[in-house]
Order: structure tokens, then C-alpha cells, then sequence
């Protein structure tokens, strides 16, 4: 991650963002984001600010975003609280979530853990929803509220339900 996208990024999304929870969330997000993705000198510089986030967004707010979580620019967050988002989910640019989400992995029948979501630009998830295992996300998503996507997801769809199928 180069220092201009770290800057554009921050800017822009501040800008997308209305709510001063969402923007300090964010702001330590991409703090501790571009320091961890930037080698073990960049998490040895960065160790302070990634505790920081920790306390502050984990503890205190009960928002986890992984601080090596790729994510594109224009994250935006409505209402955080509850909210998950596994290290290891790739996710586009214009993202848009709401309380209580989960992204993640789950435990396969054998014990062992599945992938992460790969997420695609674009894709809006409603409060409460998740996106759980080894799945992609196209692009120009919604998920509805209280839906679980467990299944890939094709661009320009409305997904919802437990699990979710496609709607539009």
C-alpha cells in the first residue's frame, strides 16, 4: 500500500462517511492497515497505532476489522456496533455495511477452517446480515437485512434469507 492511496483513502472515505464513529473507526482502520501490510518494519512502527485500534474499535466500540484485512476505498460503516470482518476477506471498493455483520470463515466438518469472503466493489449488506466461508461476492451486491450468504453470489443481485437466494 503506497502513502497516497493510504491518504486518498482516508480523505475519501471521510467524506462518505456522516457519523463520527464511523469515521474514527475508519481512521484507525487504514492507520494500523497500512502499517501492517507494509512488512514487519511497518508492524514494528505500526504496533502502537494496531493496539490502539484494538482498544479502541474491539473494546470499546465492538467493531473487529483484522488490521491486515485488503479492503478498497470508500469503506463505509452505519451504525457499528457488533460487527466482524475476518483477516483474511478481501474486499472491493465501495463497500457499504451496517450493524451487527459478520464476514468470516467457518469450521468445516473435518475441524478445519474454510477460506474467507472475497467480497466484490460496490456490494451493500443490511444490518444483521453475514457472509460466511470460502465464497465470492460479485460485483454491484446487496444483501438484505438478516440474510446469510453462504453460496458465491453473481453480480447485479438482491440476495436474501437463511441462506440467502437470490431475489432479483
Amino acid at each position: 500500500m503506497t502513502f497516497k492511496y493510504f491518504l486518498d483513502c482516508i480523505v475519501y472515505e471521510y467524506k462518505r462517511n456522516i457519523f463520527w464513529k464511523s469515521r474514527l473507526i475508519l481512521l484507525l482502520f487504514r492507520i494500523s492497515n497500512f502499517f501492517a501490510l507494509n512488512g514487519r518494519v511497518g508492524l514494528l512502527f505500526g504496533a502502537p497505532f494496531i493496539l490502539l485500534q484494538i482498544f479502541v474499535c474491539e473494546w470499546l466500540l465492538g467493531v473487529e476489522i483484522h488490521p491486515k484485512t485488503r479492503i478498497g476505498r470508500g469503506f463505509v460503516i452505519y451504525h457499528g456496533v457488533g460487527m466482524v470482518i475476518n483477516g483474511y476477506s478481501v474486499i472491493g471498493d465501495n463497500f457499504v455495511v451496517r450493524q451487527g455483520c459478520c464476514i468470516g470463515n467457518k469450521i468445516l466438518g473435518d475441524g478445519a477452517l474454510s477460506g474467507a469472503p472475497i467480497i466484490g466493489n460496490n456490494v451493500e449488506l443490511g444490518f444483521n446480515s453475514g457472509i460466511i466461508g470460502d465464497v465470492r461476492v460479485g460485483d454491484r451486491v446487496v444483501v438484505g437485512a438478516n440474510s446469510i450468504v453462504t453460496k458465491d453470489c453473481v453480480a447485479d443481485g438482491i440476495y436474501a434469507g437463511c441462506p440467502a437466494t437470490r431475489i432479483k
